[in-house]
This record gives structure tokens, sequence and C-alpha cells, in this order.
């Protein structure tokens, strides 16, 4: 019987062994090769949270202020920030165009909205018209207009201002935020959003650490060049998470890149490199590894965190090797991170 016990424990520590060895992670190059290390501990930095928390705040405010604008109806010319009801009509060579026709009306905010065609001279057509005005326009449809369908069309269209109103916008008083909102003072208010926003605050002043923190890191490493594999890999993969965005915006991998970030494409896969080169750097120097146990544990959260509900879908997209060597990144990023001096004004 203790034999048999003996065996059996045996098994499980072995069972146990497997499930917590560590994973052999292959890299078809050496990291040293083109990576300088250099200072990646004890990195300080400064967070403005006042500032971040203000912003949100206010930006709240400005919602609430709008949600709870009226609008009252006038006899004059629209100008910004009124709310215009606008019909249109499109003809080209006496045939009309139904995609960019609007007979039902279009409700808009006047500055903020648009019609929603791309046609600029449309839209500033709109100012100065009064209820029940008329304007004819003439317009030479771009080559690169978004819809193949117009592109190079000379159209006419036909503007009718059906309505406009004015905007009744609330002040943030004592007796406002009492009325609306139930708060004794405006500062009670203020607080009260603070509170509700606590979670986006946090999140915004995480970001701002992670993002101060790696750009003074790439100031401290010396890259000399970058693998051919890790650009190509890198490269493919953006050009379809960019590319995916970028068409949803309806704009190139390079205007959605300048808009976002303020680089080109191509500068924001080489920026990309050179992080994910640092963080490798950081690994290998750290001598990181990633174990069974705790790669198969955290599998279900990282997938979430990448955008896939279902981690078998995950593995299958990258395949395990990939996912490990990005977890190892992302321990060292969060090594640093730890490792920051941070302070707040």
């Amino acid at each position: 019987m203790k034999k048999t016990a003996v065996a059996l424990l045996s098994v499980s520590m072995l069972m146990v062994t497997a499930c917590n060895s560590k994973i052999d992670v292959k890299y078809d190059y050496n990291v040293e090769d083109y990576v300088q290390l250099g200072q990646y501990e004890n990195i300080s930095v400064q967070v403005d949270k006042t500032s971040i928390e203000n912003e949100l705040i206010e930006s709240k405010i400005k919602q609430d202020v709008e949600d709870n604008t009226t609008y009252t109806e006038v006899d004059r010319g629209a100008i910004a920030s009124d709310q215009i009801l606008v019909t249109y009509t499109a003809t080209s060579s006496g045939a009309s165009l139904s995609g960019l026709t609007n007979t039902d009306g279009k409700t808009m905010i006047l500055g903020t909205d648009t019609l929603g065609l791309e046609l600029d001279e449309l839209d500033q057509a709109l100012y100065g018209m009064t209820p029940g005005q008329t304007k004819i326009l003439i317009v030479d449809i771009p080559e690169d207009y978004s819809s193949d369908l117009y592109k190079g069309t000379r159209v006419v269209f036909e503007l009718t201002m059906q309505t406009v109103a004015q905007a009744n916008v609330p002040m943030i008083t004592n007796a406002y935020v009492k009325e609306a909102f139930g708060y004794d003072t405006v500062e009670e208010y203020r607080q009260s959003i603070k509170e509700s926003l606590e979670t986006d605050i946090n999140s915004k002043v995480e970001n701002k650490i992670q993002e101060d923190v790696l750009s003074s890191l790439q100031d401290t490493f010396k890259i000399s060049s970058y693998p051919d594999s890790l650009m190509e890999e890198t490269r493919s993969r953006l050009e379809t998470s960019i590319g995916f965005y970028a068409d949803f915006s309806n704009l190139s991998k390079d205007e959605y890149c300048q808009k976002q970030y303020g680089l080109s494409f191509d500068d924001f896969v080489k920026k990309s490199v050179v992080q994910q080169l640092i963080m490798e750097a950081i690994v290998k120097d750290r001598n990181m590894t990633m174990r069974e146990y705790d790669y198969k544990g955290s599998l279900d959260d990282f997938a979430a965190d990448n955008g896939y509900s279902n981690a078998d879908t995950f593995v299958e997209k990258f395949g395990k090797d990939k996912i490990v060597k990005a977890m190892l990144v992302q321990k060292a990023q969060d090594y640093v991170i730890e490792h920051a001096n941070i302070s707040y004004k």
C-alpha cells in the first residue's frame, strides 16, 4: 500500500512539474545585436493628474449642458450653434441622385455637425439662410470623393432651410445644479462628477504614466538597426489593425496615424518595432521567463485585452509562440513602470 502511495505521489509531482515547466521561446535574431541597453529602472516622470481630472470633469459638464440645452425657433439667418432643419435634393443632367438627396430633412447643429456629404461648400452655404429660403449650388464632385458613383460628376444641389432654432444654453450656477441635478452647490456637483469618473480618471492617468515612462525609456536606449523579420511582422500586423480603423474613418493609413499619433504609418511601424526591441532587451537582461501555469492562467485575460473573447481563437490566430513573446514584453513593460519614480501635480 505504501509503495502505491509513493508511486501516485511521484506521478502527481511529475504532472505539476510538467504543467509549470518553462516555455522555450525562440527568436530568429539576437536582440543584443540591435539594442544597447539603457536605464530602465528609476525613470522619473511627473504626471499632471489635476489637469487630467479637470479635463474629464469639464467634458462631462459640457455634455450635461448640451443635454439640457433647449432650442427656440427664430426668423433670422442661421449662425453657428443654431439647430437647423434642412432638406436638399441633387440632380445631374436632369436625373435625380438619390444618394445625395434628403427630402425628409436633416436636423443638425450648425458649426458642429455637417450634412454628411463630404462637400464643405454645401455646409458653408447654410450660414445665413433664413427659414423657407432655398439656395441652388452647382458642385463638381472631386475625383477623390469617397463614393465611386459620383466621382467627377457635376451636380446641381437645391438646399432648403426649413427651420432655424436658437440655443438656450443653461448657465452653471448653484440654482441650475440644484434644479437639474439636485446638488446645493456647483462644487458638490463637480465633486459628484469626479467620483463618478474615478475609473476613467485613473485609467487616463495610468495611460499617461505609461506613455511618459516609455517615451523616457526610448531616450536611454540606442537602436542600431531593425531585424528584417520583426519589421515585416510588425508592418503586416499594423497594416491589418491600423487599416481597419483607417477604413472605418475614411482615411488612409498615413492620414489616420498622423491624426492619432502625429506620425506617418512608416514611422509608426518603426516606433512600434523600437518599443518591441527595447522590451525584448529588458526581458533578456532580467532573464524573464514564462511558465506553462502562468501562460494558461493569463491567456483568457490576455486574449480579452487584445480584443478576443475566445482564447482558443486568439491562439489559433497568432500561435502560442507569438503570444508568449507578447506576454513577456508586457511583463517587461510592467516591470519598468513598477520601478519608475512617479510624482503628481
